[in-house]
């Protein structure tokens, strides 16, 4: 029976590889052998082979390994391998590859989500594909827009296919909601090719309501947009007027591609086609002569600027300075000119990103500037050799806890007498939850045989480098609070008397927001309730309720109650509030 192929790859059958060969790499420990082992496997496959007795040793082999190759080359194998038997029912065994499938659609990394998602385009069987709908998608919210586009895809692929309807009733829907407010230009396309494809009317309705705006989008989508355009002008002659002005506002564009396009779109829509391939092939011309005009000006122009630079070394005055001092006055005088210099207030800043990880009588000491950037964090890493030896195979070893993990393997350096080593760890944050950077800087020398090892200090990770203040509905509010499963209640202790005092210090401590309105918290009556509301960069929500009341004595008490759908950011939350809810320091 011909079968759809959806993988070509050349294959050489001089020396084919023994099942049994492949089967003992498999079971093996070592990634590089599992990868090509499976490379054989589905080479083998693709060549008529059938190898059965590979699935199990493959679901209990390969299926839980870590290593990004080797899962690619599983969802290879899964692609070409029979699901089903003679009489085209699903195999049972295939229910072991779906709860896989799951845990793929569900993983933190990206790549083993995205390459899922990939994969699933390409399945035909609906009774694998429908107990992964929900997971599918929920990845079309994923904050990453690699898995964002890949989930569109996927939803587009198994829509069309012929029991695609019943399985995915309101994906058109669904995928016009994501176009309206999906920002990476990618996604976008393939959001509007999906309704281009499955729900014509919907791409339609959609661009017509945008048409101001298509010159602003990516050049992917608007390849799209006149691809629609000649499909839907080609049934229906009498359309054409509609979408004139959207194709005349594309010439403008600076993409080459999308001038092309258009040109070729123009000349299919015309009743005239040579007369307006003459008009574009002019107007093109016109449009290069500018250019030419414009890149003429701008060549005089550089012409006409100085070749060398003025060395000012000679008007500052010296003052007794070195030459090192005056050619550091000279940088920094240029630096204030160019504006480069920044405010006394970043300043202080940086250094409060500045962390000590070894000791002032440590052999080597380092210091770390710690760059937080939503997603990454970045470690500027000074290391100094204050000895008199030269120090081999250096090495910055970096381990974590909690949500956090490391992009790159630390690499070894040879660190001469008294100089220094600026090293870069990049580390990858997927929440909220308190992450911890510990480890050690490692080293020889040429007289002592053995490694040394420099314990360095812990590196903690603030929480409010990662919320920020949002506002939601009373009504979304609560709805929240009932939902959410995760609560830390933190007691009032604080030498702060005043409620509403203590009420501003706890919104500037923990980064939130007050829901509760002003004319709320007027009077003076001894309580005081507020509910106050952060959003991570992470997309979870935290919701704190602060109740508290004046006693006799004058002190404060009361509780500071945080719920949040994760554990991680309501104890991380409690910790901050813990740490500065007492004031007057």
């Amino acid at each position: 029976m011909e079968k759809t192929c959806s993988l070509l790859v050349h294959f050489d059958k001089g020396t084919p590889a023994l099942a049994n060969e492949i089967k003992e790499a498999l079971e093996g420990h070592d990634d590089a052998a599992k990868v090509d082992a499976m490379k054989k496997a589905v080479m083998l496959l693709l060549n008529g082979e059938t190898l059965p007795q590979l699935f199990i040793t493959i679901v209990r082999y390969v299926l839980p390994s870590e290593d990004h190759t080797v899962q690619k080359l599983l969802l290879l194998y899964l692609e070409i391998i029979d699901k089903t038997d003679s009489k085209g029912k699903i195999l049972p065994e295939m229910i072991l590859i779906c709860q896989n499938l799951r845990n793929n659609l569900q993983h933190p990394n990206e790549y083993i989500r995205g390459v899922t998602l990939r994969f699933l385009c390409r399945l035909n069987e609906t009774e694998i594909i429908e107990p992964l709908i929900p997971s599918i998608l929920a990845n079309l919210e994923h904050r990453h827009p690699y898995i964002r586009r890949n989930a569109i895809l996927a939803v587009m692929a198994i829509y069309k296919l012929p029991q695609g309807e019943q399985l995915l009733v309101d994906a058109p829907e669904m995928i016009e909601k994501v176009l309206s407010t999906e920002a990476d230009q990618s996604a976008k396309r393939n959001a509007f090719l999906m309704l281009f494809t499955c729900a014509q009317d919907r791409a339609v309705n959609y661009l017509l309501t945008h048409v101001d705006r298509v010159s602003e989008w990516g050049e992917l989508l608007q390849m799209v947009v006149l691809e629609l355009i000649r499909k839907v002008c080609r049934a229906n002659k009498g359309e054409k007027g509609k979408y004139i002005k959207i194709i005349i506002s594309l010439l403008s564009v600076p993409s080459a591609a999308v001038i092309y396009e258009c040109a070729g779109t123009l000349v299919s829509l015309s009743s005239a086609p040579t007369s307006c391939r003459e008009s574009f092939v002019q107007m093109l011309a016109d449009k290069q002569l500018r250019e030419t005009e414009e890149l003429k000006a701008k060549a005089q122009v550089s012409h006409a600027q100085p070749d060398d630079l003025i060395d000012f070394y000679h008007l500052k005055s010296r003052k007794g300075m070195s030459q090192l001092e005056l050619e550091d006055e000279v940088q920094d005088d240029l630096k204030r000119a160019t504006g480069e210099f920044v405010k006394e207030g970043d300043d202080a800043n940086k250094l409060n990103r500045i962390l000590q990880l070894t000791g002032f009588s440590d052999p080597v000491y380092a210091e770390a500037y710690v760059t937080v950037n939503h997603y990454d964090i970045v470690l500027d890493v000074t290391v100094i050799n204050r000895t008199k030896e030269t120090l081999q195979n250096l090495c910055l070893e970096l381990a974590t806890m909690g949500d956090l993990k490391l992009v790159e393997r630390p690499q070894n350096y040879t660190l001469a007498p008294e100089s220094s080593k600026q090293i870069k760890a990049n580390i990858k944050v997927s929440s909220t939850e308190t992450g911890v950077i510990f480890g050690n800087i490692v080293y020889e020398t040429s007289n002592v045989m053995e490694r040394t090892v420099i314990v360095l200090n812990d590196i903690h990770i603030d929480i409010m480098d990662y919320i920020s203040p949002a506002v939601c509905s009373d009504a979304a509010f609560r709805t929240m609070w009932a939902e959410f499963e995760w609560e830390n209640k933190v007691a009032v202790n604080t030498v702060i008397q005043d409620e509403k005092e203590f009420l501003e210090h706890i919104i500037k401590s923990t980064n939130m927001k007050c829901l509760t309105a002003p004319s709320a918290l007027e009077g003076d009556c001894g309580f005081l309730a507020a509910n106050l509301y952060a959003k991570s960069v992470f997309g979870e929500d935290a919701l704190v309720n602060l109740s508290i009341e004046k006693q006799g004595d004058g002190k404060l008490s009361g509780y500071i109650r945080i719920r949040s759908k994760t554990q991680g950011i309501a104890l991380s939350l409690g910790d901050k509030i813990t740490l500065k809810q007492k004031g007057g320091a």
